[in-house]
């Protein structure tokens, strides 16, 4: 299927400093057409930059200890000012690659905002977008890694093959740190995984986990093995696989990276090629009867619970056989 070009890449150049042919700052290129506040250039060491024109911004300090990138404030007017952001490693194509679309991606979100509040979005924007910069790859935990395996794998392997790419990366909402993983229009998903783990138990983490948002949730249980990459599939190929799928459509691969890039980043190459396989995969209906407990049936004084459920209590609400009409229809 041919995907038509869309507003976000009408707004944008492939490389926004392909024109700019030497040194040139303070004076630059637009970056987003629609928003005449965003700016790209390269300054006179040769690194590429881009630069948010603003008003106010005496009390705004420059983000530091970022890696890959320096963010400072300049006064460029009277009392008008200038957030700018320079990639310290302009020669690396990878890098430099990643940093246009980081900055596409801070004009586009950033250009609803005005003031002081503006630098502040830019810098909380760029911030969120460390990890893909500048992956620490300090390892996650082992409970992460299965976790976020096993909603990568519903998403790539199950989920793309029902509902267009492009939309089902803004109903990944798991990432973002959503009460459930998966929200469509009408119904949500939760999806817990375990991996060589007790099958008889589903671990639920929290009150707000099974706590409805939609007028229907799900509960999406894997039980996934340790595997080899000839039967099994890893994070890194769930990566590739999401990034082939969305490569026509420049807005929807800028919001996966963004949602990914956070937990993708701080995995070790090792867990980025750990390989699982499924076992078995069961949908539960999280409707009336269904055993839970959720923050509006405790009291005030619970902060919290972390609870198990037996999966022998829960197998008259298994509705696993419809589970691709549920969704079609959701």
């Amino acid at each position: 299927m041919i995907m038509r070009k869309n507003k976000y890449e009408e707004f944008f150049h492939d490389d926004p400093w392909a024109l700019i042919k030497a040194p040139c700052y303070p004076r630059g290129r637009r970056l987003y057409l629609s928003d005449e506040r965003f700016w790209v250039s390269i300054n006179s060491d040769g690194k590429i930059l881009f630069f948010v024109l603003g008003g106010e911004g005496s009390s705004i300090k420059g983000l530091e200890n970022l890696a890959g990138i320096e963010v400072k404030l300049e006064v460029y007017s009277g009392d008008k000012y200038r957030l700018c952001c320079t990639l310290t490693d302009s020669e690396d194509r990878d890098i430099r690659d990643k940093f246009s679309i980081v900055s596409k991606d801070v004009a586009y979100h950033c250009s609803q905002f005005h003031g002081e509040v503006l630098f502040i979005k830019v810098q909380e924007r760029i911030k969120s977008w460390g990890n893909f910069l500048k992956p620490t790859q300090a390892g996650l935990l082992h409970s992460e890694l299965v976790g976020f395996w096993g909603e990568f794998y519903t998403v790539s392997e199950i989920l793309m093959g029902w509902i267009p790419a492009p939309d089902l990366v803004r109903f990944w909402v798991g990432p973002d740190g959503k009460k459930q993983d998966i929200t469509l229009n009408s119904l949500a998903i939760e999806v817990k995984t375990s991996v060589s783990g007790d099958p008889r138990t589903i671990n639920i983490s929290s009150l707000e986990q099974l706590d409805s948002v939609t007028p229907s949730l799900y509960l999406l249980h894997i039980i996934a093995n340790p595997s080899d990459q000839d039967h099994g599939v890893s994070l890194r190929m769930l990566f590739l696989n999401c990034i082939r799928v969305l490569s026509q459509d420049a807005s929807a691969k800028t919001l996966f990276l963004h949602k990914v890039s956070g937990l993708y980043g701080r995995a070790t190459d090792a867990q980025l090629d750990e390989c699982f396989s499924v076992a078995s995969l069961s949908l539960y209906d999280v409707k009336e009867g269904f055993p839970m407990l959720t923050s509006s049936e405790v009291g005030n004084g619970i902060a919290g619970a972390q609870y198990q459920i037996y999966t022998s209590a829960i197998n008259q609400f298994d509705v696993t056989s419809d589970f691709e009409e549920i969704i079609k229809n959701g």
